[in-house]
């Protein structure tokens, strides 16, 4: 990746799960927008989602996983689709690059692994493997890791070590 594409302001795509929800998305409890990567009836409404960020001018789009963390898809009964949800968000990422015809660029979204706005205390290798199965999974679609939404240094340090290594 040229590193000096970020030597000038980047606009990156909108917050996917408000503008999902404002478009008729009805999250399956606290899954919020996962919910449109468990059901294949959403698929074209984050691709669509998508182009509308590219077509105002983003130059970058995230994966829609802020909400695939495994802890929240196993917490909705739904942790088997771990994988499956990780997976097709960076496809629906690709096809709507792909129908953009643009030069964008895609970051992995790499959330917070437990719950958004607090510091996530359990053991660090509990933290340590719920990154790595979720970086591994979004690593060969995208173009670099986006750590969305991280409350610590400590998060920040573990996922860093998980993406260094």
């Amino acid at each position: 990746m040229d590193k000096d594409f970020f030597k000038k302001i980047r606009i990156l795509d909108s917050g996917m799960g408000q503008e999902l929800l404002a478009r008729g998305l009805v999250s399956k409890g606290t899954l919020w927008s996962a919910t449109s990567l468990i059901n294949e009836k959403y698929y074209q409404l984050v691709i669509d989602t998508h182009l509308s960020s590219i077509q105002a001018g983003a130059e970058v789009i995230l994966t829609n996983t802020f909400t695939t963390r495994r802890v929240r898809m196993e917490q909705n009964q739904v942790g088997n689709r771990f994988h499956l949800a990780n997976k097709k968000a960076c496809e629906l990422a690709i096809k709507a690059k792909e129908l953009s015809k643009k030069n964008i660029l895609i970051a992995g979204s790499l959330p917070a692994q437990n719950d958004t706005y607090e510091v996530d205390k359990r053991d660090k290798n509990i933290i340590e493997n719920d990154f790595f199965d979720q970086a591994n999974i979004l690593n060969p679609y995208i173009d670099f890791f986006y750590l969305d939404v991280l409350s610590s240094g400590r998060e920040i340090e573990i996922a860093l070590n998980v993406l260094e290594s």
